[in-house]
């Protein structure tokens, strides 16, 4: 009986830990995503996007630093547990997103994988830079 009630004891434990897990998904890059037109339809500077960038950024908490004109190195702590660094290349027609490093986020260079929190955060940091550019 006291058997029994440790097999089933444990499986249940297994069942709730491993519904836990989740499956590592492709890393998920934004490559020359469009600008699109700006609210204002007037030309802008390099400068201009960048600053856009940023303050999108800025909402969802990634950190910038400026590594060259049209490139920027971002990063984002979530709960100082899982961490995250993309490099974000621009021009004034579009912009790309590309992986560059991780944290406590199980990517596997082998596969390309990484947890799927990672994908979401892009999908919000390139949703948060469409809206700033057509706010300009």
């Amino acid at each position: 009986m006291i058997a029994k009630k440790v097999i089933i004891g444990l499986a249940l434990a297994s069942s709730l830990g491993l519904a836990g897990c989740r499956t590592l998904a492709p890393v998920e890059n934004v490559s020359d995503a469009p600008f699109g037109i700006t609210a204002s339809q007037r030309s802008m500077a390099l400068s201009d996007y960048e600053k856009a960038i940023i303050r999108a950024g800025s909402n969802r908490g990634w950190v910038f630093k400026r590594i060259a004109p049209g490139q920027l190195e971002a990063s984002v702590n979530v709960r100082g547990k899982h961490s995250a660094v993309v490099d974000i290349y621009y021009n004034t027609k579009t912009y790309s997103i590309r992986y560059k490093g991780s944290e406590n986020l199980k990517y596997d260079p082998a596969t390309n994988t990484i947890h799927p929190n990672y994908n979401q955060w892009i999908h919000l940091l390139e949703q948060e830079i469409n809206t700033e550019i057509q706010k300009l």
